[in-house]
């Protein structure tokens, strides 16, 4: 009885040592930032956005 016990609180240990780590590594983690860089602003993501109605949806040719 005493074994399993002991085996319980180990793993639970490790858990909270994993949760632990991942914590840590999720507070320096970035999210990737994506942004229109050509200097073309004839040609900018902006421009063709602004020029849709509001209610337009934009489907892929298949």
């Amino acid at each position: 009885m005493c074994e399993i016990f002991c085996q319980f609180v180990q793993k639970k240990r490790e858990e909270k040592r994993i949760e632990e780590e991942q914590a840590a590594k999720a507070q320096y983690w970035k999210p990737p930032v994506c942004y229109d860089d050509d200097e073309e602003s004839s040609n900018s993501l902006n421009d063709n956005i602004s020029e849709l109605p509001p209610y337009s949806a934009i489907t892929p040719d298949e």
